[in-house]
């Protein structure tokens, strides 16, 4: 698939959310929300990573 000068030019439309712009400063004045519980927790894990990744899943074997 190849993006034409004209889609460029007109953006791309898309349901996510663009948080290029926003500071760590910002991020803890972000209301008590799910996104904004969530982007704090991301950075803070970032910041210091505090338990291992672990993966869970059913096996029907």
């Amino acid at each position: 698939m190849s993006v034409t000068d004209a889609e460029v030019g007109a953006g791309i439309g898309s349901d996510l959310v663009d948080i290029t712009g926003l500071s760590l400063g910002e991020l803890d004045g972000l209301p008590d929300t799910v996104l904004g519980d969530l982007l704090r927790r991301v950075v803070a894990d970032a910041i210091s990573p505090g338990a291992e990744p672990v993966a869970a899943f059913q096996s029907a074997l």
